[in-house]
């Protein structure tokens, strides 16, 4: 009694204070949700313990709140410092709270316990803890750019951990799964692909890029110093002149470096969407590029997995949550479609429509339909998301070009409605649709 009540005094300790302790505390159920600045903050918390050798001094006074500090911690050291850095502390972390463990019900009593823990599965594969994998036995073999001396981070590929949050998060995933596969080579000569990595939309977030084309913009201008550089940075460019060149663009990437047609025309695109506001059809060619899903984050993904009910328990038609002309940036304000659920559908029995809500996921998990309206672009992460959540996709995006349609029949797993036509009749041909 005495070891559990020490783990949770917090009375505070030769850096932590007991009021810091409290703010700590205030973050229990949070820590996968802050954003990079806040984690910075804490990490640098962690760093005074740490450096003052003062670890186990704060774990014996409040043990819950070091693993805390730690959860919140891993993202920023991982951007800031490196993998292996925050490889370290993750596997000091899981150490700890399997020491911690046999107090967690004192810790739960006391509100210092976190509510859920599962968040932590992707850490040991995203920091490199996890076997290698076969990349599903393919026999291509791609050769992946280190680019340490270029982007405002310097490092492209900086922060995993952190950069695969978000729908854009694919700018990270990819090449990080492809280094970690069998189909990597750091031989030219044995490569069919080369992949160029860049986080742009972390990036973009993190240093406040500005987007404007006048006269360059800051995303434009990080990848014209690229292709000024190219025989330095990109030294296997002259092989076939970029043909064999691998360029990840998510949500309207290809606005952001409009120089693209006059520097890599000729490039593979992997992107989120098939036609790209403002820059039209030629900025997706079929037959050498390739339209991707968006990327659900896994804390999302597993919480709309925990609702997801049994058809014969679903009590609601359908839903659409999220920004519209009455909610959210300027931007959304000519969104006809969007506009038109809400005028139509708010009220209406057995339809949930509006903002965002408390209860979203829920809300999705009891809906047999989820209305998938463009946003600014004609692709939207809603429709990825409704698979998790269990609901039929009911696509209101005329130009929305939906990934691998050579292998996935995608009338057989959603319906597609025409945008001129959201109406009465909508609601009425859903209502038409028996359960079974």
């Amino acid at each position: 009694l005495h070891f559990a009540m020490a783990h949770l005094t917090c009375a505070g300790g030769s850096i932590v204070t007991q009021s810091m302790w409290a703010a700590v505390k205030n973050m229990v159920d949070s820590w996968v949700d802050l954003e990079l600045k806040q984690a910075r903050v804490i990490a640098n918390v962690y760093k005074a313990i740490d450096n003052a050798d003062a670890l186990e001094e704060h774990i014996q006074d409040c043990g819950f709140g070091i693993a805390i500090i730690l959860l919140i911690s891993i993202r920023a050291l991982d951007y800031d410092y490196g993998q292996e850095v925050a490889r370290r502390v993750f596997l000091f972390l899981q150490s700890l709270l399997t020491r911690l463990e046999p107090y967690s019900k004192a810790a739960q009593a006391a509100g210092w316990y976190p509510e859920d823990l599962r968040d932590l599965k992707i850490y040991p594969t995203l920091l490199g803890l996890d076997p290698t994998h076969n990349c599903y036995n393919t026999k291509l073999r791609f050769f992946v750019y280190t680019l340490h001396d270029w982007t405002p981070a310097g490092n492209a590929e900086r922060g995993v951990l952190h950069c695969q949050h978000g729908q854009w998060g694919l700018e990270a995933l990819i090449p990080y799964w492809l280094r970690r596969g069998s189909c990597v080579t750091d031989k030219a000569d044995e490569a069919d692909y080369f992949l160029v990595p860049w986080h742009t939309w972390c990036d973009r977030m993190i240093f406040r890029m500005n987007q404007s084309q006048e006269p360059v913009g800051e995303i434009s201008e990080v990848y014209l110093d690229l292709m000024n550089r190219k025989d330095e940075l990109l030294p296997h460019w002259k092989r076939q002149h970029g043909r064999d060149h691998i360029f990840i663009f998510s949500d309207q990437g290809m606005n952001y470096f409009p120089e693209w047609r006059d520097h890599i025309p000729h490039s593979v695109f992997l992107t989120t969407e098939a036609l790209t506001p403002g820059c039209g059809p030629s900025c997706y060619s079929p037959w050498k590029d390739v339209v991707l899903p968006g990327h659900p984050d896994y804390f999302r993904f597993r919480r709309m997995q925990a609702v997801n009910l049994p058809l014969e328990n679903r009590d609601l038609l359908f839903n659409f949550h999220g920004r519209h002309p009455g909610f959210g940036p300027d931007y959304y304000k000519d969104n006809v479609v969007r506009g038109k659920i809400i005028d139509l559908f708010t009220g209406v029995h057995g339809v949930s429509v509006g903002g965002f809500v408390e209860g979203y996921f829920e809300i999705m998990g009891s809906s047999r339909f989820c209305l998938v309206p463009m946003g600014t672009s004609s692709w939207t992460n809603h429709l990825y998301e409704s698979f998790f959540a269990g609901c039929i996709p009911v696509i209101l995006s005329d130009d929305f070009g939906v990934p691998f349609e050579g292998d996935i029949h995608w009338p057989d797993v959603s319906i597609k409605w025409p945008m001129a036509n959201v109406s009465m009749d909508l609601y009425d041909f859903l209502v038409s649709i028996p359960r079974e």
